[in-house]
């Protein structure tokens, strides 16, 4: 069997959220993480992050599935 070196791979959209995804992430910590030292206040700006964070996400996905990615962030954040 012959390989055709002219076809194109159709793009991974699962490649593309992921990368699109980590790229909001790291903006929106690096973004927060600026603020709070402009402010000199890293406790008050991570509950105003956490409360729209959990708000938002009960509202998207319910309590549950919220619950479980807020336990599997501060399990990561052991890790480290």
């Amino acid at each position: 069997m012959s390989i055709n070196k002219n076809i194109i791979p159709f793009p991974d959209k699962i490649q593309f959220k992921k990368a699109k995804y980590e790229r909001i992430r790291d903006e929106i910590e690096s973004l927060l993480f600026n603020y709070a030292s402009s402010q000199e206040d890293l406790w008050a700006v991570s509950l105003a992050a956490g409360r729209f964070s959990a708000m938002n996400l009960k509202r998207i996905d319910g309590k549950e599935k919220s619950l479980e990615f807020f336990e599997t962030c501060i399990e990561t954040q052991k890790d480290f």
